[in-house]
């Protein structure tokens, strides 16, 4: 397997690195995470110090970032183990679609916390179907697209929102793989709860693995 870049801009697998926003390592860093100049100061310090150009990573990894956010609070059930990876670029960055697939779904899922604009693509491979999602998008991404229309690996299809349109996050794509879509349309859990984690572990893929980072 080859490297497959998800950012048009960035198509080396050298202008990428993993970084770790644990709950722990933030604690660690003195992170406040209800600050979003307190987040962009340690990821630029990372970004810098590792001489790249994008930072991701995340999956299952516990966090804290959700933490001031309603909609991860449910009845003493909070959700805070992250089931994709995100990709911390800038505003209006290009998105590629790194497999050939149809667009399955597509919302806006507005409210703090929430995905913003999110598009949800069908691929098939090796006769089995999955779904990639792509999160914190811009609303412009979602004015011409339409169910079942093809998009080609490689294809630049959408693009990264502001904080006002994203669910009020620092600017991030959040990049899932779902087996089994259920009956979801323009969304899916992104963060599950430890209770939960079994069934989403199992019903999610590493995407580290699948392009090859």
């Amino acid at each position: 397997m080859s490297f497959q870049p998800i950012l048009s801009f960035y198509q080396n697998k050298f202008d990428y690195r993993s970084i770790d926003l644990s709950e722990d390592t933030l604690i660690k860093y003195k992170v406040d995470v209800a600050n979003h100049f307190s987040l962009i100061e340690y990821l630029e310090k990372v970004k810098s110090k590792a001489d790249v150009e994008v930072l991701y990573g995340g999956y299952l990894e516990k966090r804290s970032l959700y933490n001031q956010k309603d909609l991860f609070q449910h009845q003493n059930k909070q959700r805070n183990i992250h089931l994709g990876i995100d990709f911390w670029a800038e505003a209006g960055e290009d998105i590629l679609c790194p497999f050939d697939g149809v667009v399955h779904s597509f919302a806006n899922n507005k409210g703090f916390g929430n995905y913003g604009p999110c598009i949800i693509l069908k691929h098939n491979k090796n006769q089995e179907d999955f779904y990639t999602l792509y999160g914190h998008l811009n609303r412009e991404s979602l004015l011409n697209i339409e169910v079942g229309e093809f998009i080609k690996q490689n294809q630049v299809f959408c693009k990264l929102g502001e904080v006002d349109e994203n669910g009020g996050y620092v600017p991030h794509l959040h990049f899932q793989i779902i087996k089994n879509i259920e009956n979801f349309k323009g969304d899916y859990p992104g963060v599950c709860h430890a209770g939960d984690l079994q069934y989403y572990k199992a019903n999610t893929v590493n995407p580290e693995e699948f392009l090859d980072l």
